[in-house]
């Protein structure tokens, strides 16, 4: 399950940007996305809407691992204001089916959702 204070993160109104790196056979690759653009599952996966990532989409056919950094300025960290999160996990694209069509509704925009499968979420801040 899913960490309650990353969870606080994900579905804060005010946005934070989430960065997700992949790997390739060159050098590691870099996206951003919103938090409030991921949707939580029951199973704890995260769908992210996806336009574009054409790289990302290319080095996750060749290494399928994933970290993302999720952070809010907004929500109570170990000292302060303001939490960050590290995230390890294995990722997949998704262009059909339930999941796809659910956020395909959500997000008219999209070719596909990323969905990540967590293996770790490490608090940093």
């Amino acid at each position: 399950m899913l960490n309650k204070k990353l969870l606080d993160v994900l579905s804060h109104p005010v946005d934070g940007a989430v960065s997700i790196v992949t790997n390739g056979d060159a050098d590691p690759h870099l996206v951003n996305t919103w938090n409030n653009y991921i949707v939580v599952t029951p199973d704890d996966k995260l769908l992210i809407p996806v336009s574009g990532f054409n790289k990302t989409e290319k080095n996750l056919s060749i290494h399928n691992h994933v970290l993302l950094s999720i952070a809010s300025r907004e929500i109570e960290g170990y000292k302060a204001k303001g939490t960050g999160f590290i995230v390890k996990g294995t990722a997949r694209f998704i262009k059909s089916g339930d999941d796809f069509d659910h956020m395909k509704e959500k997000f008219s925009w999209i070719r596909a959702v990323l969905e990540i499968t967590v293996t770790t979420a490490t608090q940093m801040l």
